[in-house]
């Protein structure tokens, strides 16, 4: 295993990793396959601000393959939920029995500030690995957030191409580009990130299933600094088309019917437009 420090903090008791991520190598052997079969869970946003459901777990399998890939599936479902729970009692640990005794530096570097930090309260529960960002809502005002109300979004629409392109239009750096007009940074893997639109959207991918379905934590520029959402995109091969739905979960109510229309506007409906798949047959 490894891991990757990013900050710490002193206390009376001692010194505490505040936010870190932590790199796991996986082993094993299916019943038909004398293979190792190996992978990594990425454990990733572990810090005192974030609830359990915050950290962002992926996982990867090194070698493609059906045995690869049935194991896979049992990490995915059996390790990563203990993973997070582990996790999420250490985060709890440095929140309640550690909080109060804090001592971080000054700004400027200068002996030390003793004051007490209290824990800070659990956020909302985002249900995700998770997104959305700002053009999607408009480029002149920032919208505040007036509570923390949040609800899930579901969406359709139908492209005449095949699953493939289609999908590409998702994970290809040059294709995306093209529909964003230029405004698009892609790392198309999982645990990779992208920014759309000068960072007014921004995430992470969290698991890619080609030609199936593709997950992003995934969020709004707007958006308060600790609130994200959850993507889905699935997509299904009808024969004379491609049928696409979206679930989007942890979204603030405010502006549920702005990012509606920015799905549209920004993603499908611009799809339709650069590449033709609006009309005509396959």
């Amino acid at each position: 295993k490894q891991w990757y420090q990013r900050r710490v903090a002193i206390t009376a008791g001692g010194i505490y990793f505040f936010e870190w991520n932590i790199e796991l190598k996986w082993c094993g052997k299916t019943a038909t396959s004398n293979d190792n079969i190996t992978g990594k869970i990425i454990i990733e946003n572990i810090s005192e601000e974030n609830t359990e459901d915050e950290i962002d777990i992926t996982t990867r399998q090194n070698k493609d393959g059906n045995e690869h890939t049935k194991l896979h599936q049992i990490v995915k479902s059996q390790l990563v939920p203990k993973c997070r729970g582990i996790v999420g009692d250490y985060i709890k640990y440095l929140q309640v029995e550690h909080g109060k005794q804090v001592i971080l530096p000054t700004k400027k570097g200068q002996g030390i500030n003793s004051q007490p930090i209290k824990p800070k309260a659990a956020a909302p529960v985002n249900s995700i690995k998770q997104k959305m960002s700002e053009t999607v809502i408009s480029s002149s005002k920032a919208t505040e957030c007036t509570d923390n109300k949040r609800t899930n979004i579901n969406l359709s629409d139908s492209f005449k191409c095949c699953v493939d392109d289609l999908f590409q239009c998702f994970i290809n750096p040059d294709k995306m580009k093209a529909y964003f007009n230029g405004a698009a940074e892609v790392d198309p893997r999982e645990s990779g990130k992208f920014a759309m639109l000068g960072g007014m959207i921004t995430g992470t991918y969290l698991e890619i299933q080609p030609n199936e379905s593709i997950q992003l934590h995934w969020r709004f520029k707007d958006w308060p600094a600790d609130m994200y959402s959850s993507v889905t995109l699935k997509f299904k091969d009808t024969g004379s088309s491609t049928e696409l739905s979206l679930s989007q979960v942890g979204v603030p109510q405010y502006s549920v019917d702005q990012i509606k229309s920015g799905w549209y506007k920004y993603y499908f409906n611009a799809i339709k437009r650069t590449f033709g798949y609006g009309s005509g047959t396959l």
